[in-house]
């Protein structure tokens, strides 16, 4: 008995040790140098496989009973299910479940947050692509303390099919939106095309607005119209481009919670720029005050 004791003891240590000794290393220079400039680049996939790490769930805290708390992604990932782009926006989204109230909240994806392992600060739009939505919300929540339980990406080319299944959606455009989407100003209903078009229109360090717009004006408009058949199908249509940690009992909750109420849900939409570039203490204590105040 004793041998057998001492044979699974060695057998442990070896494999213990085979498994440290599998750890990834720390990044040399030349290593984060590469990394760099393919993020600057047009690269799909910059950050190369054996750097990425991959979601595990104990990053993000349980869900608070009652209410669902998301971080939202735009990704330019070309296939949702290597999403592994960069984000185009980020937006925490808290929904209340017995009121369907939810509050939107875009954050600047140009401010510099820090990533597990990495040398030195990155764009918090770059952080996707070293391990997807799931460490941009552990990251997020490391910043600014949101108690971010799930995360959902999708690409942002998904727009289309549902503004069009939607027979479109009605827009507040500016003197300089229309013309960039050769409209006139003023409220214009967009088909799925114009919103495409008209969520990539930025300047830097804007890119959530319009998505946050866009996206408000969508979930407005179809708590308002909308039955829970539609909701169902726009679903559907949905998910095949979305990389999400939402089951299903997560997303039917979401469509009564938004689609099912006897009269219509409230939107708030609010948008922080980071000062001086980074996620500090002043933006985590607006965010939270926007999201949970009152509660």
């Amino acid at each position: 008995m004793k041998r057998w004791l001492a044979m699974i003891c060695v057998l442990c240590c070896l494999a213990l040790s085979g498994c440290a000794g599998a750890e990834k290393k720390g990044w040399t220079q030349e290593e984060w140098e590469n990394v760099i400039m393919a993020l600057a680049s047009d690269d799909e996939e910059p950050v190369p496989e054996s750097r990425r790490v991959s979601f595990r769930s104990g990053w993000l805290p349980s869900a608070e009973k009652g209410f669902i708390n998301l971080l939202l992604i735009s990704s330019d990932a070309p296939d949702i299910d290597r999403n592994f782009g960069r984000a185009d926006a980020i937006l925490v989204c808290r929904t209340n479940l017995w009121t369907g109230e939810t509050r939107l909240l875009s954050l600047p994806e140009d401010a510099l947050t820090t990533l597990p392992e990495a040398p030195e600060p990155i764009a918090l739009r770059y952080v996707n692509c070293f391990g997807g939505a799931g460490l941009t919300a552990r990251c997020v929540n490391d910043a600014l303390n949101l108690g971010i339980s799930h995360f959902c990406a999708v690409n942002i080319e998904a727009f289309i099919e549902i503004v069009d299944a939607l027979g479109g959606v009605t827009m507040e455009l500016t003197e300089g939106e229309a013309q960039a989407l050769d409209a006139a100003p003023g409220e214009q209903r967009l088909n799925g095309d114009q919103a495409l078009r008209y969520v990539k229109l930025r300047r830097p360090g804007d890119g959530s607005i319009r998505v946050r717009a866009l996206l408000t004006a969508v979930l407005r408009q179809t708590a308002e119209g909308g039955s829970l058949k539609q909701m169902v199908s726009l679903a559907d249509l949905l998910l095949p481009c979305v990389d999400t940690n939402l089951t299903t009992d997560d997303i039917v909750d979401l469509i009564f919670a938004l689609f099912g109420q006897s009269r219509p849900v409230s939107f708030d939409a609010m948008g922080f720029s980071a000062k001086d570039g980074v996620l500090n203490a002043e933006l985590a204590a607006q965010s939270r005050e926007f999201l949970y105040g009152g509660e």
